[in-house]
């Protein structure tokens, strides 16, 4: 079984010279971020003294609505092309949506960017978005849709979890941001929500055969999840998925195929049977 691995592309075409590959894996963020780019710079640097303000709102405040929903439209249509062309080559293509591809769930928080809460909230119910963007995917044949869901493929479970772009567990930091007893239970009760969600589909599985987990973003605490931008409010620190660890954690995946992280390139062995590779990559599962 060979897989062609191909994330975080962000509107740019790729450049495929071999075809001896059994399927696709995509990770995520296929949307593009050419024009978004440089803003998304500057916010980090404001996030350094308004950490609870949300890259939507920030872009808003620069750019106008109008203009953000043009610039949505033609990310999505970048995407769309990528799609196309690994759609050419008839094999599947087993996708998770990456935080770029306009994804994200619904959420009751009219304000995200109010208070600590409606802003850790709103991120919590857009990770649990159970499809890709409709408009990614109309009229991809060969497209897999792995959020949420699980697939059985040539001896293999897949299943995908995307979206995530930071930990999605409170830390002990977090815990000192200004969370009422209520909205910690809230918090707590939708990170649990997203465990649920992933145990039901992988019970589905076949337990006779070996999974591959999908997730956007890397597993949290790992040498490759680290952030090295020293423009960034995040610098050195930890950015991971916790949903991503504990899901390798208790369900040992053969696989673990993640992205989102663009300072890190590499494989790293963490338990048994279980690799966390990230990425463009082509990869050959024959031995397993």
């Amino acid at each position: 079984m060979r897989f062609l691995i191909i994330g975080d592309l962000h509107g740019r075409i790729p450049r495929i010279y071999f075809k001896d590959f059994d399927a696709i894996i995509v990770p995520g963020d296929i949307g593009s971020d050419k024009e978004f780019g440089p803003y998304v710079k500057s916010w980090f640097k404001y996030l350094k003294n308004n950490p609870s303000i949300s890259l939507d709102k920030y872009l808003t405040k620069r750019l106008g609505k109008r203009e953000m929903r043009e610039m949505d439209k033609r990310s999505l249509e970048a995407g769309r092309k990528i799609l196309k062309k690994l759609d050419k080559f008839n094999k599947p293509i087993f996708m998770t949506p990456g935080n770029w591809d306009q994804s994200m769930g619904k959420t009751k928080i009219k304000k995200p960017d109010k208070n600590d809460y409606t802003y850790r909230k709103s991120f919590m119910d857009g990770w649990q978005g159970e499809k890709i963007n409709s408009k990614l995917t109309k009229g991809i044949k060969n497209l897999k849709d792995c959020q949420y869901k699980l697939h059985k493929f040539n001896g293999f479970n897949i299943i995908g979890y995307g979206l995530s772009s930071a930990p999605e567990k409170l830390s002990q930091r977090d815990r000192k941001l200004r969370f009422s007893s209520s909205q910690l239970k809230k918090l707590n009760r939708a990170y649990r929500k997203i465990l649920e969600k992933l145990q039901k589909e992988y019970a589905k599985r076949d337990k006779k055969n070996p999974t591959i987990f999908i997730p956007h973003n890397v597993p949290y605490n790992t040498k490759l999840d680290i952030s090295l931008n020293k423009k960034s409010y995040a610098y050195k620190k930890h950015l991971g998925s916790t949903v991503a660890r504990w899901f390798c954690e208790k369900y040992q995946p053969i696989l673990c195929v993640a992205g989102h992280i663009h300072e890190h390139f590499g494989l790293e062995h963490m338990c048994c049977f279980s690799y966390f590779v990230f990425s463009e990559m082509f990869m050959d599962m024959s031995s397993y």
